[in-house]
């Protein structure tokens, strides 16, 4: 048995802690001691649970074109609003290089290269209102 004091807001305790031998179950004893003198005397016993594995998360797979958008076309993930335009026609992008920033529910979503090439075309402006799988730019 071990004896430990412990100091809670203020308020001492001592504790006295036996080990049974299984890391199921464990016998506490807590003596308080209080600035008024008195002392208090609780014994427990509790069921100690081992938390569960948590779940992997599965890595995000980008997202695929829909089927009528050609292969290098760039399209709007969801329904928003275009705040920024960061390349021009000609320009040469990398893969993961930020194209169009899309504000969608007060947020700002950052369009990305899934691919490296060249710009092609632009089909939006900075505040046109797009949807969902509407074709942003064109990277060949």
């Amino acid at each position: 048995m071990k004896k430990f004091r412990v100091e809670v807001d203020g308020e001492e305790f001592i504790v006295n802690v036996e080990e049974i031998g299984s890391e199921d179950s464990a016998g506490t004893t807590v003596s308080t001691n209080t600035n008024a003198g008195s002392s208090q005397r609780t014994k427990t016993k509790r069921t100690v649970k081992k938390a569960a594995p948590k779940p992997k998360k599965e890595p995000q797979q980008e997202m695929s074109a829909p089927a009528e958008a050609g292969e290098g076309d760039v399209v709007a993930p969801m329904p928003g609003s275009i705040l920024e335009i960061n390349v021009k026609k000609g320009d040469s992008v990398n893969k993961g290089d930020l194209l169009v920033v899309l504000e969608a529910m007060k947020m700002e979503n950052e369009i990305t290269a899934v691919q490296a090439g060249t710009v092609k075309d632009i089909k939006v402006r900075v505040g046109d209102s797009v949807d969902a799988e509407d074709i942003l730019l064109v990277i060949e």
